[in-house]
């Protein structure tokens, strides 16, 4: 049951991924730059590099966790 999970979650999270892009790509050809208000370029700009933060901050959380697990399972309990 656990590769049935793993494939829902996987169609899941692809088909929000592509209506994000679409989304966003749908937005953007709707800006015209030339018009553009400084508050929208603000916020937008924020609004970018705060999801980049944050995705990056979740993968290092993620990865120090899985180091620490590694350090706290003893070798022993890793052989079959």
């Amino acid at each position: 049951m656990n590769n049935g999970k793993n494939i829902g979650m996987a169609i899941i999270v692809a088909g929000i991924i592509i209506l994000i892009v679409y989304g966003l790509y749908e937005g953007f050809q709707e800006i015209n730059l030339e018009e553009i208000n400084v508050i929208t370029a603000i916020g937008t700009g924020a609004i970018i590099i705060g999801l980049l933060i944050l995705f990056i901050s979740i993968i290092i959380e993620q990865q120090q966790g899985k180091q620490k697990m590694k350090k706290e399972i003893k070798k022993e309990d890793l052989e079959p």
